[in-house]
């Protein structure tokens, strides 16, 4: 067998780099972009996706109501009892990203007074930590916006009460160099509600939450409905199911 030339085997060398500059593998232009594969995990709830999310019932005794209607993701809570609905992700966030969902609390017109939590959370797999973005209501007060870090489930590392909110808008989850925010949307734009001053650089889960306050906290229970919609994932270093 004869040996190639030298320059041979440059002009060959030379034309096997030029094919992996322009003509890269067909794996790599079928694999699609980050942002497209965060993308598709947003949801607009036309239809509850059960590989997506689930509803997990953990400490509350009272059965309230989940459903997807009329495009909405609905929570409902009972009459008569206190109660708390979660709905978990089936993936989780990984290094920076961008979350927001809506918020309606229209109808029933009025709410009867009483005391609720619900929003957004995201929070690690084992729920060792959780960042609470709500929108909450004290028995005597207007809708006010509150965050809350939790360690473990009831130990409070920070808490925030915010200005006041309104009954239906938008709220929005950032992680940006290992630290979260918690911004709404007024008039168009969004503002910071407030800023976790302990760093996060876990891998977190997204949770939908209702909680309404009893007897125990010298209220009465009080039913309370909050419908999500067009929950996003605006952009995210990576994701990944659970």
């Amino acid at each position: 067998m004869r040996m190639l030339s030298l320059t041979v085997f440059k002009r060959i060398l030379f034309a096997a780099m030029l094919s992996i500059l322009f003509f890269p593998s067909v794996a790599a232009t079928q694999q699609p972009p980050l942002q497209k594969v965060c993308a598709e995990y947003s949801d607009p709830f036309d239809t509850y996706k059960a590989e997506r999310w689930q509803e997990v019932l953990l400490y509350s005794k009272a059965l309230g109501a989940v459903a997807v209607e009329n495009g909405k993701l609905t929570l409902t809570t009972p009459k008569d009892e206190p109660c708390e609905i979660q709905v978990y992700s089936l993936f989780c966030l990984v290094g920076d990203f961008d979350i927001q969902a809506d918020y309606d609390f229209s109808e029933p017109p009025q709410l009867p007074r009483c005391r609720f939590n619900a929003g957004l959370v995201v929070q690690t797999p084992g729920d060792q930590r959780s960042y609470k973005c709500y929108i909450a209501a004290a028995e005597k007060e207007d809708f006010f916006f509150r965050s809350r870090l939790d360690s473990s489930g009831d130990h409070n590392i920070e808490r925030f009460k915010g200005t006041v909110a309104a009954q239906s808008g938008s709220i929005r989850i950032v992680r940006k160099g290992r630290h979260v925010s918690f911004l709404a949307l007024e008039a168009g734009e969004w503002h910071t509600v407030y800023n976790f001053k302990e760093p996060s650089n876990e891998k977190l889960r997204v949770r939908f939450k209702l909680q309404t306050s009893g007897e125990d906290e010298g209220l009465q229970p009080c039913p309370v409905t909050v419908k999500f919609d067009n929950f996003k994932v605006n952009s995210c270093d990576g994701i990944v199911e659970e």
